[in-house]
């Protein structure tokens, strides 16, 4: 399990180096950059990472205030993957303002229940940029379309510095269900699973997971994951599909002023 583990945070290491523009070492850890997309969170962050024993909330957010408002960011987010500081941490990070995100890191070590992928098929950039712009603006109410776009439009970096592929399930032509492939060597990462509502419960999204699982195992990678949140009810899904938790994680954020209004 050990070496399961620190090959999924090597991936990560250099997954998040290869789609920043800069890095700066901090107290704490790392901040990963990406001066072009100010506003995209998972792109302007703290890899919380060093020894936190004994470190207070009010230093640690400290420390994100000096790097991520010295990069005149708007937001602050945190990571921290050791679960035991992450909990100690959580109840001072809370009072100051962060909300709290508790993750599952999920490998796939077993058969699926059912396999399904045939109902979905790799899908080219315009269609899954399209298709997360619609995602976003249902999924959060307070969602603007020029940051929906924006966050689609980081699709754009991930095609020029990943190995990434977009999976997605269509009805009438149009994508309704769908996820992304980022794959590095012999490990690879599903992230941003996602069905519109009217479409749910129809086994697409399963579909196209099964469909990313299936293209990572044929390009060479032995070691598949996805992360999920801890509290929602997809991790059920994931574990049907295969994937059993290895790991957890936080994730503490503090969204722009106009956002929290």
């Amino acid at each position: 399990m050990t070496d399961v583990l620190e090959r999924i945070e090597a991936f990560e290491r250099e997954l998040e180096g290869r789609l920043s523009t800069r890095t700066e070492r901090c107290r704490f850890g790392t901040a990963y950059l990406h001066e072009g997309f100010p506003r995209r969170w998972d792109s302007n962050f703290v890899r919380a990472d060093e020894p936190l024993d004994g470190v207070s909330s009010d230093e640690l957010a400290a420390d994100a205030d000096d790097v991520l408002g010295g990069a005149g960011l708007q937001h602050r987010a945190l990571w921290v993957g050791d679960v035991a500081q992450g909990e100690r941490l959580s109840q001072g990070l809370a009072s100051l303002g962060y909300e709290i995100d508790r993750n599952v890191v999920m490998v796939h070590a077993r058969e699926p229940d059912v396999w399904n992928d045939e109902r979905a098929e790799r899908i080219d950039l315009v269609s899954a940029k399209r298709f997360y712009v619609t995602a976003h603006l249902e999924g959060h109410a307070d969602a603007e379309v020029a940051d929906a776009q924006m966050l689609a439009d980081f699709r754009d970096v991930l095609v020029e510095h990943a190995d990434v592929r977009f999976f997605g399930a269509r009805v009438d032509g149009e994508v309704v269900a769908g996820c992304e492939l980022y794959r590095l060597g012999d490990v690879a990462q599903v992230e941003d699973v996602y069905t519109l509502a009217e479409h749910r419960g129809r086994g697409l999204a399963r579909a196209a997971v099964l469909a990313a699982v299936r293209a990572a195992r044929g390009a060479g990678a032995d070691l598949v994951f996805l992360g999920a949140d801890e509290e929602d009810w997809p991790k059920h899904m994931y574990a049907k599909l295969g994937f059993d938790e290895v790991s957890r994680s936080y994730d503490f954020v503090i969204r722009p002023a106009r956002q929290r209004a």
